[in-house]
């Protein structure tokens, strides 16, 4: 039996046959270009409020996310059990995901003790908005410790840098009672010191008025000052004042005679 076709037919199969075929090599060219790679993640535990220096975390303090595994830093806890007890020797904020390097040892137990080295002292004083750079020195923080001091004899003052790059263990405000029953907002800073330095701040504190100097904490440098009067500042002088010491007792000679030889000899 023949098959009769109109005219032109096979064209338009044909025709169809290479749009279907068209639409089915975009479709997949497209589907191509706008798939999304998948992304492998893994769990990191991240805090969920600030966390302060000293602290012991608590199962409140953390939270676990999926991150993507390439931006998840090293020594990242995964799990709220390897980090919980453990106390913050930093501050560590919301967030942030909590490494093993910002945690003390294993039974650290909570508060400034933790947070010390093992050869440091920790030694409160009493700053102000000024001498306190105006709030801008956190836990963390360098700084260099200046002392304004009343010279042994006369009423000239002199300042001298005391001790340099100290770190800052906290910050903070307390309440101190004044003579008419009045509490006021004082505000302190705790010190990470070397025994002899804990020993230097103290009497500087108490002989005089002390300030600190923020310095930036990649700068570990030492710098020898020789320290200003005020008589330097009047005059302009680069002298150095004079500092009383002790008393020279008078000195005794004799001479000793040998031959021809003339010797003196100090008692």
């Amino acid at each position: 039996m023949e098959l009769n076709l109109p005219k032109g037919s096979i064209f338009v199969v044909a025709a169809v046959v290479i749009g279907l075929v068209a639409t089915f090599t975009i479709h997949r060219y497209i589907t191509a270009k706008t798939q999304v790679p998948k992304v492998v993640t893994a769990s990191v535990a991240v805090a969920s409020g600030d966390i302060a220096p000293g602290t012991a975390i608590t199962p409140e303090m953390v939270k676990v996310a999926n991150w993507p595994r390439e931006l998840i830093p090293p020594q990242a806890a995964s799990s709220l059990s390897q980090v919980q007890g453990r106390v913050a020797m930093m501050s560590i904020a919301n967030g942030e995901p909590i490494l093993s390097r910002k945690l003390a040892p294993e039974g650290t137990a909570a508060g400034l003790g933790g947070l010390l080295e093992m050869n440091k002292r920790a030694l409160t004083v009493r700053v102000d908005d000024v001498s306190g750079v105006a709030g801008f020195i956190h836990p963390g923080s360098r700084v260099d410790i200046l002392a304004d001091i009343k010279l042994p004899e006369g009423k000239e003052h002199y300042s001298k840098t005391i001790l340099q790059n100290i770190l800052v263990l906290t910050a903070g405000q307390i309440w101190e009672q004044k003579g008419d029953n009045k509490p006021v907002v004082v505000n302190t800073v705790t010190l990470e010191l070397a025994p002899n330095e804990a020993e230097i701040l103290n009497l500087a504190s108490n002989e005089g008025k002390i300030r600190l100097a923020l310095r930036n904490y990649r700068n570990t440098d030492t710098v020898e000052t020789e320290g200003v009067a005020m008589s330097q500042l009047v005059e302009g002088g680069p002298k150095t004042p004079k500092i009383a010491g002790p008393a020279r007792k008078d000195e005794r000679t004799v001479e000793v005679i040998k031959g021809l030889d003339r010797t003196k000899t100090t008692l």
